[in-house]
């Protein structure tokens, strides 16, 4: 008597993997993109290469489905957005459901989240490009917001030294 597997037991096996496999590796990629680090490091190389000489890049937000699009690309927040705060402007899910701007007109601003009883908040500054990350108290947060929006976003710094 030979020993071994039939053509018809690894075909079912094969098919069985696949099925299995179709199923999960979704659920395991969506999950690792929608982690805070990975937002992070997807929302630095989407800033850093929104600044080529010539292009005039668009970034949006959209309150409604809690993501933002530089360019062609979309990424969704980790945290529920609150507020965009620039200089002279705070824009709220309560007053738009979607908000754009030009980044090559922007100098600052902070998009301010919130997660439970933290306020996960994003200061950018431009043309540098450099994105800071914060877990502020409610406080903090709204320390950020006025500074942020009466163009004293050097005061921040002084206030929150990271």
């Amino acid at each position: 008597m030979k020993k071994g597997f039939t053509l018809l037991e690894l075909v079912v096996v094969l098919v069985l993997i696949s099925i299995v496999l179709s199923l999960a590796f979704p659920v395991i990629l969506k999950s690792d993109l929608s982690s805070p680090e990975s937002f992070k490091v997807r929302l630095l190389s989407l800033l850093s290469s929104a600044f080529s000489p010539g292009e005039t890049v668009e970034l949006c937000i959209n309150f409604k489905e809690n993501s933002f699009k530089i360019g062609n690309d979309t990424v969704d927040f980790p945290y529920e957005v609150q507020e965009l705060v620039l200089p002279g402007k705070i824009v709220s899910s309560e007053l738009a459901s979607r908000y754009c701007l030009d980044l090559k007109k922007l100098s600052y601003g902070a998009v301010i989240m919130k997660n439970e009883n933290s306020y996960p908040s994003i200061l950018f500054t431009f043309p540098t490009g450099e994105v800071l990350f914060y877990n502020l108290s409610k406080a903090e947060a709204e320390t950020l917001k006025d500074k942020v929006e009466k163009g004293r976003i050097v005061e921040w710094f002084g206030y929150y030294s990271y």
